[in-house]
């Protein structure tokens, strides 16, 4: 591993005087990623209750009466990813949650409208794609529908995200799924052989049901999506896609993952309208799939083994690239 001298104070000063070195941003990032989870345990326990997984296993976003604590001073330069940190509380998801407007700097009226609720404890309506993930965790589990006081920073410790955002009260931010210029996501082949072999185990117990994972994950990742053979699964709010990832050279790295794809972005209008077979250059996010945990624990009676394989995960595709087009 690269050593990085005084990570917690020099990053974002490393970053910013690289300026559009992306290549190195992105490693950079990862691995400061890395860093900070080995100063925390090496493994998350996630407590839900099961009606929220049967709610949102097969939706691909979620609305809330979102309670800002804490915003950023000003989006996130490009080269670093782009986005803007909106940290706060919603009894919808009794976790603590960070929410994130994608291309924030085209999205000025969206930041305006968080940043005039800040701190005020007055509820605004938020939606946007959820998100569980183990990018940001603590050393303390993460039970859902625990007393939550307001944070202080705009990125505390999480493993729920609305990311990217798609509403700010009655601003519809849609148009924010595209790559950002000048930032580079995580190299696939890297990505998803850590993914791959990422485990996961899982107990249900009452009302609730337990994840425990390893903390640190990739945060995202550009690759190649072949659309698979399933038919796609059309919700509410989006669809679901099946497909084949490869990396950029075309070479195969897992055969068979779920996409998820926002009703009306731009990724799941191009995407709809493709046919078995055809691939596309895509920008994504990973998330733990709840479908699968609420099918493992349904099955684990026969089978045991269910609770303690591989991590389940999919993928939030927030960007499509012009090149593959």
């Amino acid at each position: 591993m690269r050593r990085l001298a005084c990570i917690p104070l020099s990053l974002a000063g490393i970053a910013i005087f690289l300026g559009g070195c992306a290549a190195f941003v992105s490693e950079t990032k990862q691995e400061y990623i890395r860093v900070k989870s080995a100063t925390s345990a090496a493994e998350i326990e996630i407590a839900l209750e099961d009606s929220f997984i049967e709610t949102y296993k097969n939706r691909a976003t979620i609305a809330a009466a979102f309670t800002i604590d804490k915003v950023d001073r000003r989006p996130h330069p490009a080269f670093w990813d782009g986005d803007f940190h909106i940290a706060g509380r919603a009894p919808a998801i009794g976790l603590p949650v960070v929410a994130e407007i994608k291309n924030a700097v085209f999205e000025q009226d969206a930041v305006d409208r968080v940043r005039g609720v800040e701190g005020t404890g007055k509820p605004i309506g938020l939606a946007g794609a959820w998100r569980l993930w183990s990018e940001h965790v603590g050393k303390a589990a993460e039970v859902q529908g625990e007393d939550l006081p307001a944070g202080e920073a705009t990125n505390p410790d999480h493993v729920f995200e609305i990311h990217p955002v798609t509403r700010v009260d009655d601003r519809k931010l849609l148009g924010s799924f595209h790559p950002v210029e000048g930032y580079r996501p995580g190299k696939a082949e890297i990505v998803f052989k850590v993914l791959e072999n990422a485990r996961c185990r899982i107990a249900a117990q009452g009302r609730m049901t337990t994840m425990v994972i390893p903390t640190g994950q990739f945060n995202d990742v550009e690759f190649l999506l072949e659309v698979g053979q399933d038919r796609q699964l059309v919700v509410e709010d989006g669809r679901f896609v099946s497909g084949s990832i490869l990396d950029l050279k075309g070479n195969p790295l897992v055969r068979k993952l779920r996409m998820v794809l926002v009703k009306n972005t731009p990724p799941e209008m191009k995407i709809r309208s493709l046919r078995p077979g055809d691939r596309i250059h895509v920008f994504g996010l990973p998330r733990i799939d709840l479908s699968t945990v609420s099918w493992r624990v349904r099955h684990a009676r026969d089978n045991p083994e269910l609770l303690s394989l591989n991590l389940p995960y999919e993928i939030i595709i927030v960007g499509v690239y012009a090149d593959l087009n």
